[in-house]
């Protein structure tokens, strides 16, 4: 069975690599964390506190745990290979708005821009990688308020149903009774002529 005993909150490593990871390949989870303003440290120790809740499937768990392992494992790897220097010219402003993004999501500036080429070529990526904690949260208040209203008109939808069925039973019951009087009519208006052809023939017999 894989554990998490490895990962360690305390080291500034582990914490901001778990930080990103979380982000790219567990949005759900990632949503919940931040809508506290952890730091890395603090988000790292939660996620593991809370492993069990977030994966209660023992199998489920066992499964994601060592895929977080393997990532972390390659991620040393990558870092034992070696990187290159990237040097770029940047106008002055958007040099500022880049320092700020970088403090503010508390990354490297290598893995600021290694984060923003993966939601790049991500769907719609791009966007969450800028969300606040309060961002997030009013998504999900949102969130919860559409699906409260869907299941509000799921709730009226299935009281007109049974009110039109309702309806269509009142309707078949008048149908029957209509035909049933029609059909008494009926026979009994065949009786009064059937006696009084009789009558008439009594009549006219020689």
């Amino acid at each position: 069975m894989s554990s998490i005993t490895w990962l360690t909150p305390s080291n500034s490593e582990h914490a901001a690599w778990l930080v990103v990871y979380v982000r790219r390949n567990y949005p759900v989870i990632n949503q919940n964390l931040t809508k506290k303003p952890f730091d890395a440290k603090q988000f790292c120790k939660t996620f593991k506190a809370n492993v069990e809740s977030y994966w209660p499937d023992r199998y489920e768990r066992s499964v994601q745990l060592t895929k977080i392992r393997n990532a972390w494992d390659q991620e040393q790897s990558r870092k034992k290979r070696g990187t290159q220097s990237l040097s770029i010219q940047l106008d002055s402003d958007v040099k500022k708005k880049f320092s700020q993004f970088v403090k503010f999501h508390k990354l490297t500036q290598a893995k600021f821009i290694e984060e923003l080429l993966f939601h790049y070529n991500t769907p719609n990526g791009e966007t969450d990688l800028f969300k606040t904690a309060d961002t997030r949260r009013q998504d999900s208040l949102d969130k919860e308020k559409l699906e409260a209203e869907i299941s509000a008109l799921k709730a009226k939808l299935i009281d007109k149903d049974k009110e039109i069925e309702h309806l269509k039973s009142k309707v078949n019951k008048f149908t029957d009774t209509t035909s049933s009087d029609k059909s008494g009519r009926t026979d009994i208006e065949e009786l009064i002529y059937k006696g009084f052809v009789e009558h008439v023939q009594d009549k006219i017999k020689p």
